[in-house]
């Protein structure tokens, strides 16, 4: 008389995990292929692809949750100017957007890459982003193409185009919030102490006149303004026209040396 399975080893067999799709496929395969198990093959490697895809997606949701979590708010650093050389507005390179996200792209195990279609007269990016455990996203955006910055071709017209597209691909696909000012008129951020010294000093060495550099960094001065007062004024000037003031000087200190 056979001796019925005591109550632990039956606890034991139903606490078992249930076989995952890749080892029922690899016991198959042990088992030999056959013409009456080759089908059975077939549906388990699919059922094994399919689990695999939505692991990769939850890896790829957990991972952008915490990439969102510690996305900096972009800041815009390009200035457009005027034609007089005042700041017109700024706004965030595509260069300088991936300088700022690389690092926390790079944290969360995400890649970045591009493609490009044209859809009749307007030029499309493609921005697919892409996580190491193996699961994707793509994100269009379009730009109509047209004449480009002043004197462009047809070549940097389309580049120009593209560019565009690219930032805004890349923009929505990390849902980027870029810090920006299209106010020309807006002061913004003060530059540091040292970059107001440093300044002073170059204009003073490329013999440039200090009320009309300060004039161009739209800094008010008073007419009987002294040295002190000058030299204060440097600090009121805005990290929205520093870098013009700045190339400004550079031509400056070319032709002076």
């Amino acid at each position: 008389m056979s001796e019925k399975p005591s109550k632990e080893l039956s606890v034991v067999q139903n606490d078992l995990p249930a076989p995952s799709p890749a080892q029922m496929l690899q016991a198959v395969i042990q088992g030999g292929v056959t013409a009456e198990n080759a089908a059975v093959m077939e549906k388990l490697i699919q059922l094994h692809e399919r689990v695999e895809a939505r692991n990769a997606e939850k890896e790829f949701n957990k991972a952008f949750v915490a990439l969102q979590q510690e996305m900096p708010r972009v800041q815009a650093m390009a200035v457009v100017p005027n034609n007089d050389g005042t700041p017109r507005y700024k706004f965030a390179a595509y260069e300088s957007i991936m300088e700022q996200v690389q690092p926390f792209l790079v944290r969360n195990g995400f890649t970045i890459s591009f493609s490009t279609r044209y859809d009749g007269p307007r030029i499309v990016k493609t921005c697919i982003l892409r996580h190491t455990a193996g699961h994707s996203v793509s994100n269009d955006f379009a730009v109509r193409i047209g004449a480009g910055p002043p004197k462009a071709n047809e070549a940097q017209a389309d580049g120009a185009a593209g560019t565009y597209a690219k930032r805004h691909a890349l923009c929505d696909a990390l849902n980027i919030v870029v810090e920006k000012d299209n106010d020309a008129n807006a002061i913004g951020d003060k530059i540091s102490k040292e970059e107001a010294k440093a300044l002073r000093q170059r204009v003073l060495a490329t013999g440039s006149d200090e009320v009309n550099f300060l004039a161009y960094a739209q800094v008010k001065i008073s007419d009987n303004a002294n040295v002190h007062d000058i030299e204060r004024a440097y600090e009121e000037i805005s990290t929205v026209i520093f870098p013009l003031l700045d190339q400004s000087l550079k031509k400056k200190e070319r032709t002076t040396k």
